[in-house]
């Protein structure tokens, strides 16, 4: 590999950004350029030279999707190399990411050696090899006398038209069965525009192509046709368990009663005579396959029903199974190396690049806590059941914490953080004790100031005021930018969401359920008249709580996201 391509790091965790960097050092690299999200790289990008780049997906302000197609649509930068790296792995991602033009998707975690095989793979095929074309029937029915000669189906082979493979097609798909090769053209023709349609010149041929697992959602059948005519074929198609729901029509010029009758009595839903008339035939092909979807959704209705109950008391025992595993097997561990980084924290002799990576360690290892714990209390929260043990929380230690992890977005957004005292921009923090649960406090002033950063506008403060009442202390959190009107009233309300991709509308309703749950509340005041929006917690004093004189602080009342 080339050691003197400059590589670009895309990703809003810094821990994420220093071990790509080191694994790309390890393979020899010795140019690497980091940005916390899709809006810095793509500056970065437009400001230096930059020949690979290697993006996360979900990111704040640009995701790493947004800056794909931004570097697509750029005729300067089209082919420049794209691994995208993930830690999900849902198939529609991975589609959506293909066809915005990745070079190749990685997924989370990775080892090195397999890092320098993609990297090596995007460097030698920058964008997407392009899909070899598939012989395709025309798709707009030639009136007669058009001059234009159809195209002929050879007799030895079936023609489809099919997405492209891993694409999946929005619509239904037709299997054409006739041994006259205009027929099929024609055919393929007047419905390519409506379905997909595959054609097969022989009943042979067609029952390959639904032995091959290609299963249609309607067979237009001739009836006529040599070796094995239509009703042979119909009658496999319905002994098949795999084939016999599928809707037949046969398409003949025989009119005889017997005849027809014949073909229902082997399962055929209608017949059509030639010379088909187009809105006829599409108008039959249209009901049959909404009643086929019908028939199948009351299928799968009735088989929900029948089994709704079982599954609802398997529910209820994987939830208790779950919560007994993410209490022990999970908490423990976890608490386990919180304490671990802790202890390795306040060790002297350990080196100071050493220490900022155990700190990175024990950032991760409280996210994951803290998404163990909601995922087991905000339930027994709503419903009244969750045990709340009380401790003293220092609160402002806490507040520091959330806005140093948040200063890469903080950057990004280019905001800053500043602290007041009763409404006074104070020199120094105070200290503050509330009686609550340390966890439940990260978490809830975690999705507000995570709220507020969002909702902030470009070189603007966000302000934390702590301010101590008669029984309480509370907290004013205050941002730039107003709610959403239509979203007012139920700003709280569980699944309460406007304008965020993405959002899930949990935020601040698991903030109010928790400050709830340790006997305080949460309030929003929004001003058009000031273009503010400030968040009020309050939380009550811990027993025997003080504030105390302020201690000197490296932040000095205001912390800017650029240090």
């Amino acid at each position: 590999m080339n050691n003197k391509l400059v590589f670009l790091v895309v990703d809003d965790m810094e821990g994420m950004r220093r071990i790509l960097t080191n694994s790309l050092t390890q393979m020899g690299i010795k140019n690497v350029v980091t940005a916390v999200n899709g809006a810095e790289a793509w500056r970065t990008i437009q400001a230096q030279p930059i020949d690979v780049v290697i993006s996360d997906w979900n990111m704040p302000v640009m995701s790493g999707l947004e800056l794909l197609k931004k570097i697509r649509a750029s005729a300067q930068y089209f082919n420049l190399p794209v691994l995208m790296m993930t830690a999900e792995t849902e198939r529609h991602q991975v589609q959506v990411a293909i066809e915005a033009g990745v070079s190749e998707y990685m997924v989370k975690p990775f080892n090195v050696a397999a890092l320098e095989l993609k990297i090596n793979k995007v460097i030698e095929h920058p964008r997407p090899q392009a899909l070899a074309s598939r012989r395709t029937v025309p798709a707009v029915l030639r009136p007669k006398g058009a001059g234009a000669a159809l195209k002929v189906v050879r007799h030895d082979a079936a023609l489809a038209l099919d997405a492209e493979p891993g694409v999946a097609s929005a619509k239904p798909t037709l299997l054409v069965v006739d041994d006259v090769a205009d027929n099929l053209d024609l055919l393929v023709e007047l419905l390519s525009d409506a379905y997909q349609v595959r054609a097969a010149n022989s009943g042979e041929r067609a029952l390959k192509i639904l032995d091959s697992g290609k299963i249609p959602d309607l067979i237009l059948l001739d009836v006529m046709m040599p070796e094995m005519d239509g009703f042979e074929v119909c009658r496999r198609v319905k002994a098949n368990p795999a084939t016999a729901d599928i809707p037949v029509i046969f398409l003949t010029a025989m009119s005889e009663t017997t005849d027809v009758t014949q073909g229902f009595d082997i399962g055929a839903v209608d017949f059509v005579t030639k010379p088909a008339d187009p809105p006829i035939l599409k108008a039959r092909i249209a009901t049959h396959l909404k009643l086929r979807r019908s028939f199948a959704e009351l299928k799968r209705n009735r088989i929900a029903l029948i089994e709704q109950n079982a599954v609802l008391q398997d529910n209820l025992r994987l939830r208790d199974d779950v919560e007994r595993i993410a209490q022990h097997d999970v908490k423990s561990p976890v608490a386990g190396i919180i304490s671990f980084s802790s202890s390795l924290l306040s060790d002297n002799l350990l080196a100071q690049q050493h220490k900022e990576i155990v700190k990175y360690i024990e950032q991760a290892a409280y996210s994951v806590l803290n998404m163990v714990n909601l995922s087991l209390d905000l339930y027994k929260m709503e419903q009244g059941k969750y045990e709340f043990h009380p401790q003293r929380v220092e609160l402002s230690q806490l507040l520091q914490r959330i806005v140093r992890e948040a200063a890469s977005e903080l950057a990004s957004r280019q905001l800053s953080v500043e602290f007041l005292t009763q409404g006074q921009v104070t020199p120094a923090l105070v200290h503050a004790h509330v009686l609550g649960d340390e966890l439940l406090c990260y978490s809830m002033f975690s999705n507000l100031f995570k709220n507020a950063m969002e909702a902030a506008r470009e070189n603007t403060a966000i302000h934390i005021d702590l301010q101590q009442g008669e029984e309480k202390i509370t907290v004013l959190l205050t941002n730039d930018g107003v709610v959403p009107p239509d979203i007012r009233e139920s700003f709280f309300d569980k699944f309460s969401t406007s304008g965020k991709p993405g959002g899930t509308g949990l935020g601040t309703f698991s903030a109010r359920l928790i400050a709830q749950t340790q006997g305080g509340s949460v309030t929003m005041e929004t001003s058009d008249a000031e273009g503010t929006t400030t968040l009020r917690v309050s939380l009550p004093y811990a027993l025997h709580a003080e504030i105390a004189e302020p201690t000197p602080s490296p932040e000095q009342g205001k912390i800017n996201a650029d240090q």
